[in-house]
């Protein structure tokens, strides 16, 4: 649907009566068509699978060269073609559509007379945007969303003068163009796939805020970026000329993040970020490429509407904090409520009462006439009170999101198995050597710091065995591994919930390998003894190692996670007491501990048991293991 009309909206017709200059012969021309600054401009890039050197824009009027997409000179060629004719109506000109690539041109071929041709329209769209620096805004990661697990990036435009306000600036936003129809399992699978068109967008900052009015509850960190004016204005030109087209949109590469280097990579000479990116672009990743390369000059925290709330609620009383949600939920008299309170904790109870309000209406969308009238009576009842500042700011966090462990995990483990007769005697001890590599990005027994606590999210985590004898096996592989484990707070009652399947194998030298599928909801606490959580839990198996090829179970996933600077420690237990079609009931108990070495390095020592039952027969499998993990 937008390929057609992005097709339709733009055919290219001059109306010229003269050609300033020849065109340079094409000797000339290929060293400045191979030209690395040429390959940004056009997008193109050696595809990882493919090999073909070929440009990742699908829009075909991002190109005047009838094989402008996979011919650099070619495009080249056609583009002076087009940049040397004159007399062209306003805004009709190949100049106005591609004023980034006529900039970079004429600096490169100064010989040639180009006449610059009105572009009104350009003209006033940039004096509207006045950009003289670029931010790159990062909302943090926002894991109940597919397309927010790891967080987002976006580029804002900031005027010169800066006291100016921020919302009032523009952004540059990339961003697959969904149907709003689709799903959540649609729009992940076609994320997956590219089965969306991608497109850049520009819109007033407030807006974007608004668009994405969860962001409001997700914790933003800005990155101002070491970029020039003349870089800003190369920015902004090649805006212009892509907003109307579009790029296939895929989650893990070609997402937004990886877009954004892209046109910062089109900007300037010295900036070739792209490349750093071959099968994943994770956002934080992004961020860490551009200070590599000393292209961040400050950063700043801007803690979201939820942070701000809980921060809010950990410093009144317990009788402020009840009364607090009770302004909210209850329609009671306000000023009547108070009077037990002093007037620093009527001050208190209202603002975080409005806070509370604010979170009903935007986060759980209760945005009713009632929640609407009764958050203007709690901004009045406060402005009537003389008491000025009554919280303290929330504090920078100790650790921005890229100061965190690196993405891919390689993790080398030596240990042994052994099973446990029903007398209880010890037999069957077997070593191994694992090699465990992990594509992305974070697990809860990580090191902790940077990431959201009680957040895991992995993606492609293959394991390989190595058992005395010499016998090499596929352990384990996960496509996917979420588990959110959001703790209760009197304000907040997040579901804890959980998602995994792949490729699995049960403790022993023998045991067959599994596809399965698990699932589990439930709840969280976090108190100072650690992170205590209980899920309903459900698998299921399939193989044939099951009566009937499979194996569907219930029970309850309960566990205690201790997330230290220094200790990272974690004990589960896994009864799967009511099963459906295979009636093996199956208890699983795990131990783990981890011990920080440095930013990217951990040692981990793995304990695992499995119980099997079926009517009166048992068997217990072990397995103890000592690895370290290396993030990189």
């Amino acid at each position: 649907m937008i390929a057609r009309s992005l097709i339709a909206s733009f055919v290219f017709i001059p109306y010229a009566v003269a050609q300033a200059a020849p065109i340079p012969p094409l000797d000339q021309l290929k060293p400045i068509a191979h030209n690395q600054q040429w390959s940004h401009l056009l997008h193109y890039r050696k595809h990882p699978f493919s090999g073909r050197y070929i440009s990742e824009n699908d829009s075909p009027n991002f190109f005047l060269a009838k094989d402008g997409k996979t011919s650099l000179v070619a495009e080249l060629q056609e583009n002076l073609e087009q940049f040397l004719l004159t007399d062209i109506a306003d805004n009709q000109s190949a100049q106005c559509q591609f004023p980034a690539r006529y900039h970079w041109v004429k600096q490169q071929l100064p010989e040639l007379s180009f006449t610059d041709q009105p572009c009104s329209d350009l003209e006033q769209w940039r004096d509207e945007l006045s950009a003289e620096y670029l931010t790159l805004v990062f909302p943090a990661s926002h894991i109940n969303s597919p397309s927010s697990m790891y967080g987002h990036t976006f580029i804002r435009l900031d005027k010169k003068d800066p006291a100016s306000n921020k919302l009032l600036a523009h952004s540059v936003n990339f961003a697959a163009n969904a149907d709003p129809d689709d799903n959540e399992l649609v729009f992940s699978w076609k994320g997956l796939t590219g089965g969306y068109p991608g497109v850049v967008s520009v819109l007033p900052y407030y807006a974007k805020t608004n668009e994405y009015s969860h962001m409001e509850y997700r914790d933003i960190w800005e990155y101002q970026l070491d970029l020039n004016k003349e870089e800003a204005d190369q920015f902004v030109r090649h805006i212009w000329e892509t907003k109307d087209t579009y790029f296939d949109y895929f989650f893990f590469d070609e997402n937004c993040s990886y877009r954004l280097l892209a046109l910062l990579d089109a900007s300037s000479e010295r900036i070739d970020v792209t490349d750093d990116f071959m099968f994943t672009a994770l956002p934080v990743d992004t961020i860490r490429a551009l200070q590599k390369r000393g292209l961040v000059d400050d950063t700043e925290y801007r803690p979201s509407a939820a942070s701000k709330m809980e921060h809010k609620s950990q410093q009144v009383s317990r009788p402020a904090l009840e009364q607090a949600k009770k302004l909210v939920e209850q329609d009671t008299d306000i000023q009547q409520s108070l009077t037990k309170f002093s007037e620093h904790e009527q001050a208190q109870t209202l603002e975080l009462a409005y806070a509370y309000a604010r979170y009903l209406a935007v986060k759980k969308k209760q945005a009713t006439p009632e929640l609407r009238k009764r958050t203007i009576n709690l901004l009045s009842a406060r402005a009537k009170l003389p008491v000025s500042s009554v919280f303290d700011d929330v504090p920078v966090p100790a650790y921005r999101d890229d100061q965190g462990h690196l993405s891919q995990r390689l993790q080398f483990k030596a240990g042994s198995t052994f099973s446990d007769e029903r007398s209880g005697s010890r037999s069957n001890h077997l070593g191994f050597v694992d090699l465990n590599y992990r594509a992305a990005f974070h697990e809860v027994m990580d090191l902790p710091q940077g990431f959201v606590p009680g957040s895991q999210i992995q993606m492609g985590n293959l394991k390989l065995r190595l058992w005395d004898g010499g016998a090499v096996r596929l352990q384990q592989f996960q496509i996917v591994d979420i588990l959110s484990l959001s703790h209760q707070t009197y304000l907040q009652q997040p579901t804890a919930w959980s998602v995994s399947g792949g490729l699995d194998r049960f403790i022993g030298a023998d045991a067959e390998l599994f596809a399965y599928v698990n699932a589990g909801f439930g709840k969280a606490w976090l108190t100072s003894a650690g992170r205590f959580y209980g899920l309903a839990h459900a698998q299921l198996l399939a193989d044939n190692q099951f009566h009937r090829g499979a194996q569907l179970s219930f029970g309850p996933r309960l566990g205690w996670l201790w997330q230290g600077d220094h200790i990272q420690a974690q004990l589960q237990s896994n009864w799967q007491g009511l099963s459906v079609i295979d009636k093996t009931r199956r208890t699983e108990v795990s131990a783990n501990l981890g011990w920080r070495l440095s930013t990217n390095l951990q040692l981990k020592l793995e304990a695992k048991s499995q119980h099997f039952k079926l009517h009166q027969d048992s068997s217990k499998q072990h397995e103890v293991g000592l690895g370290i993990n290396w993030y990189y």
